[in-house]
């Protein structure tokens, strides 16, 4: 028997988001600041804390200064004018090590005489489970969403009036939920896009990817805090988390590619499994690769994930009245912060949708048009650009990269005009203004 969901304003609810991350929690929010309700069904009992995306930046930055989470995000974010790409850590004598040489810098912006870094021109750093309370916090402020834990979604179906979902918690009886739409922002395994039968294309890398979250002491915190890693076995990507100083313990991240061997000392090759890699000796074999400092290190790993890397699309990001969002639509490697960057301006896309929706007779040109273009962003900027950005890390010798590698050229010789130009991509089109595109094309706006 499955019971039917009762809301408290009403039998339908505008709109169902499947998926209580950052992507779901930012659409919810967005639709409340537009007096539309919403109901979030996660299937998790509490927010995630597996250390995910954390760079924020561009067009993304408006986004949360219209959500009105702009100031608190960039308050407890560490800010960063840029980005380095360095060799790994040189060890002396001693054994200190010290971070590696740098091969090439790109300073996107100076902080102002007070301090403080003008908006959409440098990347703020904060873990994702941070950004996904501040987002649940605002949510919680507008009472237009309920946001119900432990439902997990098993069955959907739409006609033209709606969209009704099923949905299971615990050993409780199912419940129904009726909708007028739906979003599925549940991730890259979403169940919202299989029921849908909407297929996933594209690649996936042969390298595994491990992110870490570390606590540790700093001997010295550079201008930018953030750097690559630049080898053919051992790159990654080095942030922090919060504000840190040298000399202080803070929290870190270090993203580590996990090489597809390792060498045993017969010169054999050792393939390790996904357990044999998330073992604590293993992990602190990459790490004190990265980590700069003396030694012993005096760093604690307080979370930890494993990863496969992909570059995946979804064939459509529409169907009838039912959308996709987020890691549910695209996949791609997380060199470079492009992941959840766009999951958020694909909710920023869909609220607009959303709220043109309630002027219009035609929707389905509308829904089209937002699928169409999410898409193309993600196969002619985000698909191009973080390929180019992880295959950089490794594709050659690192002193070869330095010199040879187009961006890096580009970087070095500092013509403003050609950095615009190869820029203007993520920070001209990579936000959606729906309201734009759809133009005069729809009767009654």
């Amino acid at each position: 028997m499955v019971e039917a969901y009762a809301p408290p304003h009403g039998s339908i609810t505008p709109v169902i988001i499947v998926g209580a991350g950052p992507v779901g929690l930012l659409l919810a929010l967005r639709l409340a600041q537009s007096n539309i309700r919403s109901i979030v069904l996660e299937q998790d009992t509490t927010l995630g804390a597996a250390p995910r995306a954390i760079g924020y930046y561009g067009p993304v930055h408006n986004v949360f200064k219209e959500a009105g989470i702009y100031d608190q995000v960039a308050r407890e974010g560490m800010p960063s004018g840029g980005y380095v790409w360095r060799t790994l850590p040189t060890e002396d004598q001693t054994g200190t090590k010290a971070l590696g040489s740098v091969l090439c810098r790109n300073i996107m912006s100076r902080p102002d005489s007070d301090g403080q870094y003008k908006i959409c021109t440098y990347s703020i750093q904060l873990a994702q489970c941070r950004l996904a309370e501040i987002m649940l916090e605002e949510l919680t402020k507008t009472g237009l969403s309920d946001v119900l834990w432990g439902h997990r979604v098993t069955d959907l179906s739409q006609d033209e009036s709606g969209v009704t979902v099923t949905a299971v918690s615990g050993e409780r009886e199912p419940k129904s939920f009726q909708g007028l739409y739906l979003a599925g922002c549940d991730g890259g395994k979403s169940n919202i896009r299989k029921l849908l039968g909407i297929r996933l294309a594209g690649h996936s890398w042969p390298e595994r990817f491990i992110a870490t979250d570390v606590l540790r002491t700093a001997p010295v915190v550079e201008d930018p805090p953030v750097h690559f890693t630049v080898d053919p076995r051992y790159w990654g990507v080095v942030t922090p988390l919060e504000h840190v100083e040298p000399g202080v313990k803070g929290l870190w991240r270090y993203s580590m590619a996990v090489p597809a061997y390792e060498e045993a000392e017969d010169g054999s090759r050792i393939f390790l499994t996904d357990e044999e890699v998330v073992e604590p000796k293993y992990v602190n074999s990459l790490l004190l690769r990265q980590i700069d400092g003396p030694r012993p290190s005096d760093h604690v790993v307080v979370r930890k994930s494993l990863y496969k890397m992909h570059q995946l699309l979804a064939s459509t990001m529409h169907r009838g009245r039912c959308f996709l969002a987020g890691d549910a639509a695209h996949i791609n490697n997380p060199i470079g912060g492009l992941g959840l960057c766009t999951g958020l301006l694909d909710a920023d896309a869909l609220h607009q949708a959303l709220e043109i929706v309630r002027r219009t007779i035609d929707p389905q040109t509308l829904f089209s048009r937002y699928s169409s273009e999410r898409r193309r962003v993600f196969q002619n900027i985000i698909h191009p650009y973080s390929s180019a950005n992880k295959t950089r890390l490794h594709g050659a010798d690192p002193e070869d990269t330095a010199r040879e590698d187009w961006y890096f050229q580009a970087l070095r010789k500092g013509d403003p005009k050609e950095l615009a130009s190869i820029n203007a991509p993520l920070y001209n089109n990579w936000r959606s203004d729906m309201w734009s595109l759809i133009g005069t094309s729809l009767k009654g706006i």
